[in-house]
């Protein structure tokens, strides 16, 4: 009888285990995922390097709705942190703090939208593992027909100039490269608006520029859950991508800027 109870206890104890086992490769098989995507995307576009340089900038030309919206130039630091646009008309710069625009004058009012946003698009692929960043639900997801590697992108509490935006993130297959991402823009409006209206933007037509792949062509499309991309909203181009030394004065204001709406 005791002979059978230490089997039994054996037995029992050897599920227990295989149970336990089974339990923990079920629970770090998502976060394997997440390693081997990220890995995968950030080795695709060289992170390693890109934060080794001091500065890029590249021409810029956004239409939206059949309209011109920018047209110029906008200078960089790998981060983000620091930010200039500039056409024919404006100069508009993110000194990490506050946005600003000259001339004073000037009655444009999206300077800090479009000082936030354009390079945030341009320099998503070394961003996705910025401390506060949360990456979820890695999954296979179909977009315009086809089925893309795929995860969430949200953020923690205080990060970022809107905390509440997510993306979805689509990668290419077989280059490794971002895709597309289909993102909500709560920053002057609440989540729950803002996900009534989610677009997406596509990266196309790759080139490398001092042996970074950069998507030369972006357009942006309403997006669904389902993946579908009814109508275009817009475009962008880039062109004339170059990398430099840090110039600190191009993104300090002098006497002809003032302080954008928020």
């Amino acid at each position: 009888m005791k002979k059978i109870f230490i089997n039994i206890l054996f037995a029992t104890t050897l599920m227990a285990c295989q149970s336990s086992e089974k339990q923990i490769s079920e629970n770090n098989e998502p976060e394997t995922k997440q390693v081997e995507i990220l890995a995968h995307l950030e080795q695709a576009h060289h992170k390693e390097q890109w934060y080794k340089i001091e500065m890029v900038s590249f021409d810029l030309k956004l239409k939206f709705g059949g309209k011109q919206r920018f047209k110029g130039r906008l200078f960089m630091i790998p981060e983000g942190g620091l930010v200039r646009m500039e056409d024919s008309s404006k100069v508009m710069i993110w000194d990490g703090q506050e946005a600003w625009i000259s001339p004073q004058d000037s009655e444009y009012g999206k300077a800090r939208f479009d000082l936030l946003t354009w390079s945030y698009f341009f320099a998503a692929p070394y961003k996705f593992s910025d401390p506060g960043t949360q990456i979820s639900a890695i999954e296979e997801r179909p977009l315009a027909g086809r089925s893309y590697p795929s995860f969430k992108l949200t953020f923690g509490e205080e990060v970022g100039d809107s905390p509440d935006d997510w993306y979805i993130v689509y990668q290419d297959r077989e280059a490794k490269l971002l895709s597309a991402m289909a993102y909500i823009v709560t920053y002057s409006e609440s989540q729950a608006e803002a996900e009534k209206d989610p677009h997406l933007i596509t990266y196309s037509n790759y080139q490398n520029f001092e042996s970074f792949p950069v998507a030369t062509d972006w357009t942006f499309w309403t997006w669904n859950e389902k993946g579908e991309t009814k109508k275009m909203l817009g475009q962008a181009m880039i062109s004339n991508f170059k990398i430099g030394t840090l110039k600190a004065d191009l993104f300090v204001p002098d006497s002809s800027f003032r302080v954008a709406e928020k």
